[in-house]
């Protein structure tokens, strides 16, 4: 694969992440959503997920492929806490975990830091 077809590929993974993320924002602040905390709590359900379990694999050395794996499988057992509480009516609470400094957004930087080393 050339360099231009793996950056769009991260590229298109990063954005995916992000729209998913944003979902979730919506759902905590509106305490409504499509998804289940037990579904969001896999990491193989989002369009980021399927591709970390397809072609990221094919474009990276096995060490940042398992690290970025873990991370983003921790992103989303954080993501169903949350939903969970917003679900609840912890809106605070789970309001926390997706503000700035909080334990989503630096779970989602690190996985795009951790893209960019590809």
């Amino acid at each position: 694969m050339d360099d231009k077809t793996k950056k769009d590929k991260i590229q298109t993974a990063i954005e995916a992440h992000f729209a998913w993320f944003d979902r979730l924002k919506q759902a905590i602040a509106t305490q409504k959503s499509e998804f289940k905390p037990e579904v969001v709590a896999k990491d193989n359900q989002c369009e980021f997920g399927k591709w970390i379990y397809s072609d990221l694999q094919t474009i990276c050395d096995e060490k940042l492929y398992l690290e970025i794996k873990t991370n983003h499988a921790e992103f989303h057992k954080k993501a169903s806490e949350a939903l969970s509480l917003a679900l609840q009516g912890k809106i605070k609470d789970a309001e926390e975990r997706i503000a700035f400094g909080g334990e989503l957004i630096k779970l989602s930087g690190k996985l795009v830091l951790l893209l960019k080393k590809i």
